[in-house]
């Protein structure tokens, strides 16, 4: 490990887990940096780079394609926020993000679309897909990417429980029936020629999520905000994910866990593309009320907050919220599927503080 000491980043060993004999000390580890950082690097996740390095081939050959034949699978096209954004299309801070991306969701077929006055009409996230017909091996390639990182962060999840030392049936609510969200990312290389607009490969955000696995190349350019240091870089290390928490898991644990803010920096005459592939994990679709879990005395007088209020908003309409994040990022598909959450949108000049 001496060779990563001058990280800005702890590391985590998820093999360590499985061992009965470091499965304990793997529990205060997970709960230090989580409390902590809010973000770090996770090694012996299962993973081959064989099998990440394929998919990034892949995923290059996409973001090759001619505009138009990456245009005929526009997130425009489809109500449940799945397909792809053009640069410049989507938003974090009322500002653009320069980047390209594909978003991906669960494969679901056959479901009923609701009408946005339905109070369920947050189901719509779910849905069917759009592939490339031009690169038809990204279909089965992606999906099966996408398999292994949900069993990745769905077995790190349950190793929270242990960490926290809370009982398992309180904290199965936030373990059943996860959804998850694939983004493969392409940032253009910043030449310089058109301002400082085009620094925001994503702008300030936390991730509304329970947990985040990040994928990144060597161009660097991520950075995350801590209150000792301020924006701090975090590179990419050989065969290493960065995990990071979400602000689900930030609420359940009244803010004794960190969902720090992030954001990728492209510098000007880098001349450099970067790619990225983050995985998010998310709640089940259909949770309501999110539970403020029961951690030990000790652990308790330690959270921040925000809220040890159970009736505070945020606890409440979980998956609605992560609608409403959607809505406010792709305000195109918004304007086209859901006219009146854009109207309202337009007019509080709520545009997302969440690129998630």
């Amino acid at each position: 490990m001496s060779a990563t000491d001058n990280l800005n980043l702890p590391i985590i060993d998820l093999r360590e887990l499985d061992n009965e004999n470091t499965r304990a000390d793997f529990y205060k580890k997970l709960r230090k940096v989580s409390r902590e950082n809010g973000f770090f690097y996770l090694v012996g996740h299962g993973i081959s780079q064989e099998e990440r390095d394929d998919l990034l081939n892949t995923v290059k050959r996409f973001f090759a394609l001619p505009q138009d034949a990456k245009d005929k699978i526009s997130i425009d096209n489809s109500p449940h926020f799945h397909g792809y954004t053009r640069t410049g299309d989507e938003r974090t801070r009322n500002k653009a993000d320069f980047r390209e991306q594909l978003d991906i969701g669960e494969e679901v077929v056959g479901q009923t679309l609701l009408a946005e006055d339905d109070p369920h009409f947050y189901r719509n996230l779910r849905g069917p897909n759009q592939w490339p017909e031009e690169v038809p091996e990204l279909k089965g390639k992606a999906l099966a990417y996408a398999d292994k990182a949900h069993h990745v962060l769905s077995k790190l999840l349950k190793a929270f429980i242990g960490a926290l030392e809370v009982p398992e049936e309180d904290f199965s609510v936030l373990t059943t029936d996860t959804g998850f969200t694939l983004k493969l990312v392409h940032y253009p290389a910043n030449d310089g020629e058109q301002g400082p607009d085009r620094q925001q490969g994503c702008g300030p955000h936390k991730d509304a999520a329970l947990l985040a696995l990040l994928w990144q190349d060597d161009v660097g350019g991520l950075q995350v905000f801590t209150e000792e240091k301020g924006w701090i870089d975090a590179p990419s290390v050989k065969d290493a994910y960065i995990v990071n928490i979400g602000e689900i898991l930030e609420l359940a644990t009244n803010g004794y866990f960190t969902a720090d803010i992030h954001q990728v920096v492209m510098k000007p005459h880098l001349k450099k593309d970067r790619y990225s592939i983050p995985f998010f994990l998310s709640t089940g679709i259909d949770l309501d009320y999110l539970p403020l879990l029961k951690l030990p005395k000790e652990l308790q007088a330690e959270a921040r907050g925000p809220s040890s209020d159970p009736e505070n908003p945020l606890f409440q309409n979980v998956s609605r919220n992560y609608m409403k994040a959607r809505l406010r990022s792709h305000l195109n598909t918004t304007k086209r599927f859901y006219p009146k959450s854009y109207e309202q949108i337009v007019k509080s000049g709520n545009i997302s503080s969440s690129a998630y």
